[in-house]
């Protein structure tokens, strides 16, 4: 087949290109270049200090300033040129093939008649927090030494490059960086729970963090709705607002008022971002109904709560694209049915089921779920990734309605069509606009084609189960786009060509391609 005319060119593709940026203190090196080697003569070294030792390294015992490490000790040298004169560096990494590392100097001073070399403190831990982060948990670090020799004020490499008088590894933390980092947050507020110690009630508002340590990603994320409903008190009276405040684990463990709970300095603080304190934490204050997500950074001690609007597509995550929310087919909004106000789509669904999120991630979603794992075709949305799958009663292809709440910022209810037929109807001679030719997939639908015949000029549409409830049709704005009740396509010659319909992943795409 030779490729003739495309109406709608591709696959929305959702690429994001990763970067890894890391910050390096500018003292650490960040490159070994080749070292002039010397093969006269020899050393005799052993350990000293942390690297003779089997005790754990605790950096904040070296915090006084120009503190040093003892690594090594000369004990003698062997026909070294005359005027030699000994030293050694230390290299660090979080790996054994010191494919990240950080080398040292050291400095010596000598006792009896043996020199002793260190390494300065604050440059040893600087280096541990580019390997490890600011976490105060126990490391394990790699090391090995390098032996070096000064002759007529050149430094040569003792013996060859992979010559070490030391390698091996040290158990060790970091110094105190000022502040502690909990393994997680929980949300209190008159809209979700202020059940500080009762451990049940309050895990649906912990809030979400990546696998990485606290101390290198001290970011936390709570996603959450307030309603009108929230507003109301039990009297019928409107609340001034929304009271919170933020527990840590510790905080939720001791269920102590005083220790690990957060919030702004000022009582009623109704400001969407601020610092948080830890000692005599008041309670702050939203005013606004609407679907929000709150960021805190607890190594800055900052919050930020932003009010989300309404989500450009949905993604429809279940066991027929492998969970995956870039892999599935993704819900439009309708933007021509003004009274509709929800999403659409067109999508298989497997025995597993399926959810709906308003981000193509796990982490940064709002993910909706149903109420019962209970098969049905139409039901009530629940907010938060331990909502139920959304199951069917038989697996298949369905045509999906999904109704958005904007007052609250959130969906509310989902309908679920089964399509047992995906047809081409139009002008052209096999249907007149009075019947479709049918449609068939290969892969599960996933795509499906059909192969149809055009006169110069035929207009034409998609449309499922043989009837006009949803169809198909070109977007005059985005030619990449197939939309519900769009334009008609049109076909620019005649012959005979081979239609496809490609509903993931992203939005429906419609290609046309001679025969």
């Amino acid at each position: 087949m030779k490729k003739l005319s495309i109406f709608l060119l591709g696959a929305l593709g959702m690429m994001a290109a990763t970067s890894c940026e890391e910050k390096i203190d500018p003292a650490i090196p960040q490159s070994n270049p080749q070292e002039p080697i010397l093969t006269t003569g020899d050393v005799v070294s052993q350990k000293a200090g942390v690297l003779a030792s089997t005790a754990v390294l605790n950096l904040e015992d070296y915090r006084a300033e120009g503190a040093t490490v003892p690594v090594m000790q000369l004990v003698e040298t062997k026909d070294l040129p005359e005027g030699a004169t000994v030293s050694y560096k230390i290299q660090l990494s979080d790996t054994e093939d010191f494919k990240r590392n950080v080398t040292l100097a050291t400095t010596s001073t000598t006792a009896d008649g043996i020199a002793t070399y260190a390494a300065n403190a604050e440059e040893w831990n600087s280096a541990h927090v580019y390997l490890f982060g600011k976490s105060p948990k126990v490391k394990t670090m790699y090391y090995r030494v390098p032996v070096y020799v000064n002759l007529d004020g050149s430094d040569y490499r003792l013996q060859s490059a992979d010559y070490y008088a030391a390698e091996g590894t040290i158990e060790e933390t970091c110094m105190d960086q000022g502040f502690t980092i909990s393994d997680a947050y929980y949300f209190l507020s008159d809209a979700t729970a202020w059940a500080l110690g009762d451990a049940a009630t309050m895990a649906p508002f912990k809030f979400e963090h990546s696998d990485a340590d606290v101390y290198d990603d001290p970011v936390f994320v709570f996603k959450f709705k307030l309603t009108e409903a929230d507003f109301m008190n039990a009297d019928g009276t409107t609340k001034d607002g929304i009271y919170w405040k933020i527990a840590s684990q510790e905080g939720m463990d001791l269920a102590d008022w005083a220790t690990g709970i957060y919030g702004p300095e000022e009582n009623g603080d109704e400001n969407l971002d601020g610092v948080l304190v830890d000692v005599n934490a008041q309670a702050g204050k939203l005013t606004e109904v609407g679907q929000y997500k709150l960021t805190i950074n607890m190594e800055e001690m900052t919050y930020s709560f932003e009010i989300l609007t309404r989500p450009e597509y949905l993604y429809t995550p279940g066991g027929f694209n492998g969970w995956s929310q870039e892999a599935s087919a993704f819900m439009q909004y309708d933007v021509k049915n003004e009274t509709s106000k929800g999403y659409y789509g067109f999508f298989g669904v497997d025995a597993s089921g399926f959810k709906v999120c308003t981000e193509p991630s796990w982490d940064n979603a709002v993910t909706y779920g149903a109420v019962e794992e209970t098969p049905a075709l139409e039901g009530d949305f629940v907010l938060g990734q331990d909502s139920k799958n959304i199951n069917v009663p038989t697996p298949g292809m369905f045509w999906a309605s999904v109704q958005y709440d904007e007052t609250a910022g959130t969906l509310s209810t989902y309908k679920l069509t089964p399509v047992d037929r995906v047809g081409v109807i139009g002008s052209f001679a096999a249907s007149g606009w009075g019947s479709d030719v049918e449609m068939t997939t290969a892969d599960g639908g996933i795509t499906w084609t059909a192969e149809v015949t055009f006169a110069a000029g035929d207009q034409w549409k998609i449309r499922f189960n043989n009837a006009w409830d949803f169809s198909l049709g070109a977007d005059p704005a985005n030619v990449n786009h197939a939309v519900l009740d769009g334009d008609n396509y049109k076909a620019t010659e005649a012959g005979t060509f081979v239609i496809t319909l490609t509903t993931q992943p992203g939005i429906p795409v419609i290609t046309v391609a001679a025969k």
